[in-house]
């Protein structure tokens, strides 16, 4: 069954949705997203109930600067959308941090995690014709020390936004590593003066990823 017919214009549609997301906004669901200038529609509506829109997200945890890559399925073909990430605070704006289009119900777009404090956000994609979807997401952080070293050189690393006394595991360039001892977060999800082994990775320019098996943090490392 094809998906139905908009009754109306885009512009129409636009500016319904638009007086329908600000008067839920100023009423019962005044926790509704708020975006730079107007309010976004309330989360998680499709315009055609029979071919519900969704989001999946390449990764639900990152440090800032990581990129995530964001694919729909099943918008309004051909609208011009815009993906939020909001910080879950009622009346806080949630910046805009990628665009593109739906091209024919279907897209795929990235961004790079902001500079925001470790914590619970949420990727919230929204198109012209209305259709919305979101997503949580969990912002972890990460440093190394240096930030490059040969095969069975030994790196410093502390992380944050982690689970509370769980045990961090490493992987350098895609290879497990070794630690000189057990590295487990603090009971506030936290971890410092970890003494990694560098694996017998490849040489060059990769990613250093620490995870407690649920949420995962990257920085940049080089095997020189």
């Amino acid at each position: 069954m094809g998906r139905p017919r908009r009754p109306f214009g885009r512009l129409a549609l636009a500016g319904a949705v638009l007086v329908v997301a600000t008067w839920i906004v100023s009423g019962a669901a005044a926790e509704s997203f708020v975006g730079v200038g107007a309010p976004l529609p309330p989360p998680d509506s499709c315009i055609a109930p029979l071919l519900p829109c969704y989001i999946v997200l390449s990764t639900d945890s990152g440090s800032r600067g990581n990129a995530v890559t964001v694919t729909g399925y099943q918008f309004w073909p051909g609208e011009p959308l815009t993906v939020y990430f909001w910080n879950g605070v009622p009346g806080a704006s949630a910046p805009a941090v990628a665009q593109g289009s739906t091209g024919t119900g279907s897209f795929s777009v990235s961004f790079d995690v902001p500079k925001d404090p470790v914590g619970n956000f949420t990727v919230f994609v929204v198109d012209l014709a209305g259709d919305n979807q979101s997503a949580r997401f969990h912002v972890t952080h990460l440093t190394a020390t240096p930030g490059s070293g040969p095969v069975a050189g030994t790196i410093s690393v502390s992380g944050q936004g982690f689970l509370p006394d769980h045990v961090v595991k490493f992987h350098v360039r895609g290879v497990l590593a070794s630690t000189s001892a057990r590295c487990t977060t603090n009971r506030h999800g936290n971890f410092s003066g970890c003494v990694v082994v560098v694996p017998n990775a490849p040489t060059g320019k990769g990613l250093l990823t620490a995870t407690d098996g649920t949420y995962t943090a990257r920085v940049a490392f080089t095997v020189s």
